[in-house]
């Protein structure tokens, strides 16, 4: 209405409120006998629940049914919303002034402003927890539409509940409802960092599998795309977080936790990447390279080992501030180093040590291993039962169990067991000492032979009576003790032998 004069827009306006309040108290008397039949019939429900289970448990059951997550979400939700319209408009004198006005920080603002309870922390929690939950599964959605099932078999609640109860125990750690503003900003910030490296982190373990089995499965480059973007975008995202707390937070203990679980995240999206190029080299041979395996570890090895760099600077960062700084240290910052400690430095030391000499007993065993000659390969006349591919002379061995492979591909085996893949067989024999062999079992041993033997004797005085008395075939010892076996029958003039279903 540009040009109206102001009277009239006065006018209009107070018309214009004047029917929205009178279309709102029609709108209500119309539903007023709807909410007092409904609020009958809840006082009949309640009143039968009191009279079956008593008023204690009716209490526990009202107080169960308020706090229900769908409940809790919707009551923080609309707080959220309100403070946010007042902080807009606003409508409540402050007394701080956050000079930042970017959405996101005054998002951040309201959600700290509003967290001033337990059970507003709890409401936040649940919040986060089904965030969390619609990521996975987005997440899930858009890897389904490469043909590839992610996280097959696994719940995704359970990767949201373990978000919301990161956020409830590092608020409960923090004391974030007691902190009051604008310091309150601050904790809660750092909470949401920890809550989306988890969630990254989450991301990314449903996204390798499908993104390394896309060589495999799908030849098609363009079925591609999402899983490789999804995975790019894991690896910028910790990254941006990692440049957002070096420039906007101060340097902490809890800063480099979360700096090093950024970077964790995002050296394992790289590691992916590398690993899916090689598959796809692989998938593009017309022989597939022998040292595929080797080169996998090398990456594995890489990626782990920069971990480790990562998790030691953690480490060496909360001793300097406790020492040097000579700040203020907690009981809390001990528990987070001790934690650091051993499952992300001796975890993974110990892991990487025990597959390195797995690794170095394979080779160790393979060495000994019989190489397959042309004439064997040739007589043989079959492929290996672990790859399905051709074998020649230089890259084929032959176990004791006599069964032909591939040299890598039995030393890929070797590292997850020791048994012939076809007939479970020990592949390598392993050589017993006498000097480890105890002497109480060589004593027993001796003692069970010269049982034996006086068992021998016996049998054989007994067969030699039998013969005295019937006349009978005589029965050799060596029969009486050879192992049971399939019948046999005699055929023609007796000498020739044949099973007892041979022929039928």
């Amino acid at each position: 209405m540009v040009g109206a004069p102001l009277a009239t827009v006065s006018w209009l306006t107070s018309v214009m409120s004047g029917f929205l309040v009178l279309s709102v108290i029609v709108y209500v008397l119309t539903r007023v006998w709807t909410v007092v039949s409904y609020m009958q019939e809840t006082m009949l429900v309640y009143q039968v629940v009191r009279q079956e289970l008593g008023p204690l448990n009716m209490l526990v059951l009202c107080i169960r049914r308020m706090l229900e997550p769908s409940v809790l979400a919707c009551y923080w939700v609309t707080l959220f919303a309100a403070q946010c319209w007042s902080n807009c408009l606003e409508l409540v004198d402050k007394k701080y002034i956050i000079q930042d006005t970017d959405w996101f920080v005054q998002g951040l603002v309201a959600m700290a402003e509003i967290c001033e309870s337990p059970l507003l922390l709890i409401s936040f929690c649940v919040v986060v927890m089904m965030v969390s939950c619609a990521a996975l599964i987005l997440t899930q959605s858009l890897l389904s539409t490469c043909g590839a099932v992610a996280g097959a078999g696994q719940p995704l609640l359970q990767s949201g509940v373990t978000e919301g109860v990161v956020a409830f125990v590092l608020g409960l750690q923090t004391g974030l409802t007691d902190m009051p503003m604008p310091g309150r900003v601050g904790a809660l910030s750092i909470i949401l960092f920890v809550v989306v490296a988890s969630l990254l982190q989450s991301c990314l373990e449903i996204t390798h599998p499908v993104l390394l089995s896309l060589p495999a499965t799908n030849r098609r480059l363009v079925r591609h795309l999402v899983p490789l973007l999804l995975t790019i975008s894991l690896l910028l995202l910790p990254l941006g977080m990692v440049y957002a707390l070096l420039t906007k937070v101060s340097s902490d203990l809890w800063t480099l936790v979360i700096i090093s679980s950024c970077l964790v995240t995002a050296v394992q999206a790289m590691g992916s990447l590398a690993t899916y190029i090689l598959f796809v080299w692989d998938s593009l041979l017309t022989v597939p390279s022998p040292y595929m395996d080797d080169y996998v570890y090398y990456v594995k090895a890489v990626t782990r080992g920069v971990e480790l760099l990562l998790a030691l600077a953690v480490v060496c960062g909360g001793f300097y501030e406790s020492v040097a700084l000579d700040r203020e240290w907690s009981m809390l910052n001990t528990l987070v180093l001790v934690s650091h400690c051993y499952f992300n430095i001796y975890s993974r030391i110990s892991q990487g040590w025990a597959l390195y000499l797995a690794r170095r007993e394979t080779s160790k065993r393979l060495s000994s291993l019989h190489t397959a000659t042309t004439t064997e390969l040739a007589t043989h006349g079959d492929v290996c039962s672990i790859c399905y591919q051709d074998m020649e002379s230089p890259t084929a061995v032959v176990t004791l169990c006599s069964h032909f492979f591939h040299k890598n591909c039995l030393k890929r085996w070797l590292v997850v067991q020791d048994n012939c893949p076809l007939c479970t067989k020990a592949i390598v024999a392993e050589e017993v000492k006498v000097e480890d062999v105890p002497v109480d079992t060589v004593e027993r041993d001796n003692e069970s032979d010269l049982a034996e033997e006086s068992v021998d004797d016996d049998v054989e005085d007994a067969v030699v009576a039998d013969n005295n008395k019937v006349d009978s075939p005589v029965l050799n010892v060596e029969e009486l003790n050879a192992e049971p076996q399939l019948r046999q029958r005699h055929v023609g003039d007796g000498e020739s032998v044949s099973h007892l279903f041979d022929g039928d």
